[in-house]
């Protein structure tokens, strides 16, 4: 397992190799964001590596601190040393390394695959979608009461992170369902003012102070 508290806003960096995506990525980084999956299932393996490589250098030089964790090749993963996140319906091969810095863990659709991934030894377990979304269009929505159910079913010990048409304004609703956190792809990654962006999920994932 890894050290520490994770972060509770994820940005899911889809098509990080295409042109101009590496500098908003490390835009949201200098914003905030401290937590970042690494996703292209596009690109070319040479092409996925070697900017890779160079993305986790220039977000490493920002904010060492960042969590890194990439939905791809295990091995180039290990190779990388960030965390690997796997998809689903993607076999484990290996025990995730104990003691490591950088968080491993898996999507989830169903609470069989939530119990699966609880014995695989993951940090955390992203679950969705919960609203609509155009990546997943024609598909019905798990909506927050299954959330509630699923983070039920993890347990108070593991992080669910909550994905899938997440906007600002629905971020309530998932932390009471007891989601850890939210993961974002379009709400960062296309939109127009990608500071304001940043700070509406943060101010939103930010418990307000109690009144004496």
């Amino acid at each position: 397992m890894t050290s520490g508290r994770l972060p509770s806003l994820v940005l899911i960096a889809d098509g990080f190799t295409r042109s101009g995506q590496d500098q908003r990525i490390v835009q949201a980084v200098r914003f905030g964001v401290r937590w970042i999956i690494l996703r292209d299932r596009d690109a070319r393996p040479d092409i996925l590596e070697l900017s890779a490589r160079l993305l986790v250098g220039r977000v490493r030089k920002v904010a060492p601190s960042t969590r890194i964790a990439l939905n791809g090749p295990e091995d180039l993963a290990r190779r990388l040393e960030v965390g690997w996140h796997r998809r689903s319906d993607q076999p484990l091969s290996r025990a995730p390394v104990r003691g490591r810095s950088s968080p491993e863990g898996r999507s989830t659709h169903t609470l069989s695959e939530i119990r699966q991934a609880k014995e695989e030894g993951v940090d955390y377990i992203l679950f969705g979608h919960i609203f609509d979304t155009s990546s997943h269009p024609g598909e019905s929505p798990r909506g927050l009461s299954v959330l509630a159910e699923a983070c039920q079913e993890a347990g108070p010990d593991m992080p669910v992170i909550a994905i899938g048409g997440i906007t600002p304004q629905r971020v309530s609703g998932c932390l009471d369902a007891g989601a850890g956190g939210v993961a974002v792809l379009s709400g960062l990654m296309q939109a127009p003012n990608l500071f304001q962006a940043v700070d509406a999920y943060m101010q939103a994932l930010t418990p307000p102070l109690e009144s004496e």
